[in-house]
């Protein structure tokens, strides 16, 4: 994928997830962004994890308190008919213990219904069940026949079993199930629908911005930092320092640049997609599809009102300037040119990620060329262009320890003209803008953020090319 491209993953990423997450410890934090919030995430609609173990947890409760019960009652010597006649048939307060298994009963069906079957997310039901549950256990204790009773010590743990897992439902269901499913809900629905922002609002926020009157940059700037550099490794470029490359490293760069050129046009050609999203704009649609190299690929495909050249000599020759129309690039530099159409650079996206995920920063290595129809560069009468990139590692470029160092596996800015007709008459040529991405964010982020993050970053980045195309077009630039 071409320089900027893969860090518009990591902004959706970064603008996803609800404020009062920021406050969260180091550990916490951590295992919220893995283990919790896969475990809240209903995927394709089906059951969370979290809420078929509260399931599991209630089917637990009801076979755990009547095995208790058969103990109790075996106990006494009777048998089974004995025991069905005293317990069931002449059921009386003071002596029987077939009570507490109903309760259990009852508690099972209305939580089941409820919470599996309805699938409300309302503590109201469960409190309802433990407060009763609880208020007559605590009658049952009083009117109970503790005197005649053959193993009291059975009893008493019969029902103190019976308490002790009808507040631990309540427990689980109202600080585990609802918040976790609640935060996976929110996090996929702020990556689904970015509402109430403008195409230049940045997809994060200003690293160190502060939100309610405090600031947590501070406290989750590296939370998902690389370890530190080692002493052996390359010192980080100091300002003015020159980029200095072997004949054997510039050799190696043009080989890897040329071979992910050729990489990205076969992929992006390739057919068979299928479509993760389509945008509001007409026309425009994410697709993914597996590839054995890869894994999953994701192309985007929309048209822009603007010749394919004019796109792509901007994003040739103006790399440094990507800040000042895309919000969502903090930095981008040119470290050096290798050769004609290669050339190394260097991009930092806005960090904060509201107390999720670090800044992450790209090493790519760029080719950039126009394309004859099978794939060929040409000079004169190019049928398409192309800007692909791959991450690299860069003498002076080490990771640095206030970021996450992503990486691009593969990746394309492809362009073709695209002949309109337009109300008057007139034929306008417009560019056919495919955009593929295969970005590896690092961090411990959930496969389905990522999958939901990438579709979305995808048609929200388009949105920004057309501002920036329709200033141009106002300028007179083409």
């Amino acid at each position: 994928m071409s320089h900027p491209r893969a860090r518009e993953a990591a902004e959706s990423l970064l603008s996803s997830v609800s404020p009062h997450h920021r406050t969260l410890t180091h550990s916490h934090s951590l295992n919220l962004v893995s283990d919790d919030l896969v475990a809240g995430h209903r995927p394709q609609g089906k059951m969370s994890t979290v809420r078929r173990f509260f399931c599991l947890f209630v089917t637990f409760d009801l076979l755990f308190t009547s095995l208790m019960w058969l103990i109790c009652v075996m106990m006494r010597g009777e048998t089974l008919r004995q025991i069905m006649d005293t317990e069931i048939l002449s059921y009386n307060v003071k002596t029987s213990l077939f009570d507490i298994v109903m309760v259990a009963v009852c508690r099972f069906v209305l939580l089941l219904l409820f919470y599996a079957v309805l699938y409300i997310n309302n503590w109201s039901i469960i409190a309802l069940s433990t407060g009763c549950t609880c208020a007559l256990l605590i009658a049952k204790v009083f009117v109970f026949d503790w005197v005649n009773a053959v193993q009291p010590v059975y009893e008493v743990f019969l029902i103190l079993t019976s308490f002790t897992l009808a507040w631990g439902e309540a427990w689980f269901l109202d600080f585990r199930v609802l918040p976790q499913e609640l935060q996976a809900k929110q996090i996929l629905e702020s990556i689904v629908h970015t509402s109430g922002v403008s195409e230049r609002t940045p997809l994060l926020a200003a690293h160190g911005s502060v939100h309610q009157g405090q600031s947590y940059a501070e406290s989750t700037v590296k939370w998902f930092s690389p370890v530190d550099t080692p002493e052996s490794s390359p010192r980080p470029r100091r300002p003015g320092d020159q980029v200095i490359l072997t004949q054997e490293q510039i050799d190696e760069y043009k080989a890897q640049a040329h071979e992910s050129m050729l990489q990205a046009w076969r992929i992006v050609n390739l057919q068979n997609w299928h479509v993760e999203k389509k945008g509001s704009h007409k026309g425009d649609i994410v697709e993914s599809r597996r590839t054995e190299q890869f894994g999953k690929v994701y192309r985007f495909t929309g048209v822009v009102e603007c010749p394919p050249k004019f796109l792509y000599e901007e994003f040739k020759d103006n790399i440094t300037r990507l800040p000042e129309w895309n919000p969502t690039i903090l930095k981008s530099e040119l470290i050096k040119e290798i050769s004609p159409g290669i050339d190394l650079s260097y991009q930092v996206t806005a960090g904060g990620g509201r107390g999720i995920i670090a800044a992450r920063d790209f090493v790519i290595l760029r080719r950039t060329a126009p394309l004859s129809a099978d794939g060929h560069v040409v000079e004169a009468e190019p049928d398409s262009y192309i800007s692909s990139g791959v991450s690299v590692t860069v003498p002076g470029y080490p990771p640095h320890r206030d970021m996450v160092r992503g990486q691009n596996k593969t990746g394309c800015w492809y362009l073709k003209p695209r002949s309109v007709q337009l109300p008057s008459g007139k034929i306008e040529t417009h560019t056919t803008f495919q955009w593929l991405m295969c970005c590896d964010l690092k961090g411990k982020i959930p496969q389905f953020v990522l999958d939901a993050a990438f579709a979305t970053v995808m048609l929200d980045y388009i949105v920004h090319v057309r501002k920036f195309v329709a200033e141009a077009r106002a300028q007179g630039r083409f």
